[in-house]
């Protein structure tokens, strides 16, 4: 009888959520040296050799937010829409759990602290909520797995349940994906 693995819910996503609305000096706000007219500092005025502004570089067109949400979250988002294709056909547990761990191995690509806070709440969110249900899931089962007596019929229903939540919230984070771009 395989060992049940035990997998802990996901929840990067919503600490990025928290700090992003926290607020706070990003790379967006001045330093206290920098003074209006120009941009230089008060040490290169005053004709600090080193201090002197360098040639700024030409700076990259920014990909629009749908673009960036994309390129953020869309592989996590592939790598379930994976998971729930398997799904349909049938799958072991022992295929279930690789299946889970290479969605978590996505998950952990994403830059949660990078998102867009937009793409957090319209994508991001839902898509951690269908994770941790498929890890739910995989809890469930392995439960059963390592339970002697429990039979397939016993956990198939609260399966079954996890996996269509799970698939409810994954359309929610597609659909909030294609909005976005």
């Amino acid at each position: 009888m395989p060992a049940a693995v035990r997998l802990l819910p996901a929840s990067a996503l919503i600490a990025a959520l928290a700090l992003s609305a926290c607020g706070g000096g990003g790379s967006d706000s001045p330093s206290a040296a920098t003074i209006a007219s120009g941009g230089t500092t008060s040490a290169a005025k005053l004709g600090d050799p080193a201090r002197q502004p360098q040639p700024q570089k030409p700076r990259r067109r920014r990909p629009a937010a749908g673009e960036l949400c994309q390129s953020q979250i869309g592989g996590f988002i592939g790598s379930m829409d994976s998971l729930r294709r398997r799904l349909a056909v049938g799958v072991t547990y022992e295929q279930y759990v690789d299946e889970v761990h290479g969605v978590r191995s996505t998950y952990r690509h994403v830059p949660a602290e990078e998102l867009q806070l937009d793409c957090v709440g319209d994508v991001g969110l839902p898509a951690e909520h269908a994770f941790n249900r498929y890890i739910k899931a995989a809890n469930a089962w392995g439960g059963c797995v390592s339970e002697s007596g429990c039979d397939s019929a016993q956990v198939e229903p609260v399966l079954q349940r996890q996996w269509r939540v799970a698939s409810h919230l994954l359309s929610e984070a597609e659909t909030g994906l294609r909005a976005a771009s």
